[in-house]
């Protein structure tokens, strides 16, 4: 191969490298980002079957409830808040206090023990369908409240 033959081999290779690099690059997804004005919101879910979940998960004997329309004021002295009156609260507030450990409880006057609330983590006890409902039933006393 002559000289001429091997620089335009080199130029043809070098040409084809960087319009490849150009095609991969202009092809190269966008890193995602959080569209302004975003906000997660918890879905609505079924009351029925949140008052299952709380009795099936026997809420009630750290927490006590009075729902209107409903008998269920039950409670064995447990150690959680009473939870009358959480029905203003926001749905996510609800929904993190349940799945979350925190160190800020909505109930006046109770505190926390080392930094966390005595409930604990019920994530890996609960589907995520279970908490939307879960939550749903513990809305229902709102007239007024919060979504």
């Amino acid at each position: 191969m002559n000289q001429r033959s091997a620089l335009m081999l080199g130029t043809c290779v070098l040409a084809i490298a960087i319009a490849a690099n150009l095609a991969w690059t202009a092809g190269a997804p966008t890193p995602p980002k959080v569209p302004s004005g975003w906000k997660f919101t918890l879905p609505d879910g079924d009351r029925t079957a949140g008052k299952t979940v709380f009795l099936s998960m026997k809420c009630y004997s750290c927490h006590a409830i009075d729902i209107p329309g409903e008998k269920l004021t039950m409670r064995s002295k447990g150690a959680g808040p009473e939870l009358n009156g959480y029905s203003i609260l926001p749905k996510e507030y609800l929904a993190e206090s349940i799945i979350k450990s925190h160190a800020v409880v909505a109930a006046p006057g109770y505190s926390v023990k080392e930094g966390r609330a005595s409930m604990g983590e019920y994530n890996h006890f609960l589907t995520v369908q279970e908490l939307v409902d879960l939550v749903a039933f513990l809305k229902q006393g709102t007239k007024s409240g919060a979504k």
